[in-house]
């Protein structure tokens, strides 16, 4: 390993640990009550370090974020090769649910929505970098149907935060507000019904 690659190995190394311990710290007391010295402790890092790879708690916090959002998603998500509308949009859907049970995402989203009187900037940096950046890959798959004409053309910006609403009105809103809410047995028969409606509305009829 050349001298450029192992100090890259180790900039990433400290990195993913300051990601690590932040993640853990806002969890633990919040947004505001997390101190960066804290988590360059926890992290096993100088806090100059840690501002090196993040110039604010606002910046750390986004990361955080979309780390989450990263490890839940699907990078594969806007290839359609080989896969049915029917089986793109399961695969929308599931990324919806899967948000909500894994990652921590339950807990990071709370914090988000604890700090918007406070910090509004923070909230919407948030939701532009985490929120609307999935309904853009979600989108994209959705173009790629109705290119290849599996659906036929429609506004796919607000159709996939119809499809998105309809998946959110059982998982996602019960899991914000409700602490011991756990994924429902029958979560798989309600996402089908969600993509049954998107389909009966936009699919391509044959003539």
């Amino acid at each position: 390993m050349g001298l450029e690659n192992y100090r890259r190995t180790i900039s990433e190394t400290k990195r993913a640990a300051i990601l690590t311990a932040a993640r853990e710290n806002f969890l633990k007391g919040g947004y505001s009550r997390a101190a960066m010295a804290e988590i360059a402790r926890d992290a096993d890092v100088s806090t100059a370090t840690l501002y090196k790879h993040f110039a604010s708690k606002e910046a750390l916090f986004t990361a955080v974020v979309e780390a989450v959002y990263e490890n839940i998603g699907d990078p594969g998500l806007g290839n359609i090769e080989g896969a049915t509308a029917r089986e793109v949009l399961t695969r929308i859907c599931a990324i919806y649910a899967r948000q909500q049970f894994e990652g921590e995402m339950n807990g990071i989203l709370r914090i988000v929505i604890a700090e918007v009187p406070s910090s509004p900037e923070l909230a919407r940096a948030v939701f532009e970098r985490g929120v609307t950046a999935r309904y853009e890959q979600f989108r994209a798959a959705l173009d790629a149907l109705v290119a290849r004409g599996d659906l036929k053309p429609h506004d796919t910006a607000t159709a996939v935060r119809m499809l998105g609403g309809m998946v959110k009105e059982f998982v996602v809103w019960p899991a914000l507000f409700m602490k011991d809410f756990d994924r429902p047995n029958d979560i798989d028969r309600k996402i089908e019904a969600c993509i049954d409606a998107y389909i009966k509305m936009h699919e391509r009829i044959s003539k």
